[in-house]
């Protein structure tokens, strides 16, 4: 993994103030500019591939996500013993950034090389990184079906994701918590045991 500060100079990657929508219609001409490439399998190589952006593994520690040099390849850094499904999502938020952010700041910072981090200084572009790559592992219409059939571990298994960015993507739709009828546990007034 490249040092977080490398010789030619960088800027982190700036928001572009994308509405959801926006966001959709980006991935569906993604999309429909790539026919043949296959999200729900693996780290989202074919995409990558068809975007000229590398896949890297890496040793801890893990402070870059993506790095965008002056004059090489752009490469996406996921953990060396990482979990697939995070893998996966990792991967589709580099891609965010990569089609979101990284012409943005190319224009307005012309000479620096780009670096999206884990940690970033400013957490907008981050979020819409994230939202990005939501919307692409999971889309709308499959996620809703998904979600009202089985809940949580249907969506996750089917569509290839961490159980927890599913929760994060039904909050972003506003869909309802599992509802609470057939809970295990119900909570009832009962007499006090011994006279306590």
């Amino acid at each position: 993994m490249p040092a977080r500060y490398p010789d030619y100079p960088y800027v982190e990657p700036i928001a572009s103030n994308v509405s959801q929508e926006e966001i959709e219609a980006t991935i569906s001409d993604l999309l429909a500019n790539h026919p043949g490439v296959c999200l729900k399998e693996g780290p989202l190589d074919g995409l990558c591939r068809a975007l000229n952006v590398d896949i890297e593994y890496s040793s801890p520690p893990h402070e870059m996500m993506l790095d965008v040099p002056l004059h090489k390849r752009a490469v996406i850094w996921l953990p060396k013993n990482g979990r697939p499904k995070n893998d996966r999502v990792a991967a589709a938020i580099g891609i965010g950034h990569w089609i979101l952010h990284v012409p943005i700041t190319r224009e307005k910072h012309p000479g620096c090389g780009v670096q999206a981090l884990h940690r970033p200084k400013e957490l907008a572009a981050q979020m819409e990184a994230r939202r990005f790559a939501y919307i692409l592992l999971m889309p709308d219409e499959a996620f809703r079906n998904l979600w009202y059939e089985g809940r949580a571990q249907a969506v996750a298994d089917v569509l290839n994701v961490p159980t927890q960015v599913v929760y994060e993507r039904a909050s972003m739709l506003d869909l309802a918590p599992p509802e609470s009828a057939g809970d295990k546990y119900e909570w009832k007034e009962r007499p006090a045991i011994g006279g306590y």
